[in-house]
């Protein structure tokens, strides 16, 4: 069985322009480089910066951030281990439900389903990103994060054809900043289909250009890439 390698934690902060959060983040990826990438990698990618809160002079914002502080705090203190996955994730309902709309409360939603996802509730994670999905106020880049995040969750239940219709959705996104780091999700998503074919195209379109998003080491790339008969040009 392959094992997880944990990589370090680590905290972003915001420009000053923009409402001060901070994200701890966790990633790990699989030995083997071909099963479901972790949901460490959606809180790598769900960083402080990517919102452009225009309000947070507001009495209702700024104490709907303050909630999402406190339960951000809470999430990090160690749970007893007989704790349901749900239960744990539950926190952020409270700023769902009293800062409903606020941008405090997209993120957490967003936060929400990692949490989900990350403990396995893949059903339970995947349906979160509806309401952000309907909403048509929502942020591009909200979208494009609520998207990524439930093609994970389809794609760690192995339900790779509708995780790799979700992936192809967001590479057509033009608010899309995930483009190299979607892509190899698309890839694995195709590899593990069998569409060995699709899958090289889908991989050697991945260039690791100078600020890419891609959050594991480049070696990966070329490691895959090597192992279906293709040159790495990266």
């Amino acid at each position: 069985m392959a094992t997880k390698k944990k990589i370090s934690r680590k905290k972003l902060r915001e420009p000053d322009e923009f409402v001060s959060t901070t994200t701890q983040i966790l990633e790990y990826v699989s030995d083997n480089w071909k099963v479901s990438v972790s949901m460490g990698v959606v809180l790598l990618l769900i960083v402080g910066g990517v919102f452009m809160w225009r309000s947070n002079r507001a009495k209702k914002e700024q104490k709907a951030f303050a909630l999402y502080h406190v339960i951000q705090s809470e999430m990090h203190v160690p749970q007893k281990t007989n704790q349901p996955t749900v239960k744990i994730c539950s926190n952020w309902d409270k700023l769902e439900k009293d800062f409903q709309g606020t941008s405090a409360a997209m993120y957490g939603t967003l936060q929400q389903m990692a949490c989900l996802i990350e403990g396995r509730a893949y059903e339970k994670g995947v349906n979160k990103a509806a309401s952000l999905l309907q909403n048509t106020s929502a942020p591009g880049v909200v979208r494009v994060l609520a998207l990524f995040l439930k093609g994970c969750g389809l794609e760690e239940k192995k339900a790779y054809r509708k995780a790799e219709k979700a992936f192809k959705a967001i590479l057509k996104d033009p608010d899309n900043f995930l483009k190299d780091t979607t892509r190899y999700h698309l890839y694995l998503c195709q590899l593990n289909r069998g569409e060995r074919a699709k899958a090289k195209t889908t991989l050697d379109g991945i260039k690791l250009e100078a600020g890419s998003d891609f959050p594991f080491p480049p070696i990966l790339i070329k490691i895959d890439k090597a192992r279906l008969g293709l040159k790495s040009k990266s």
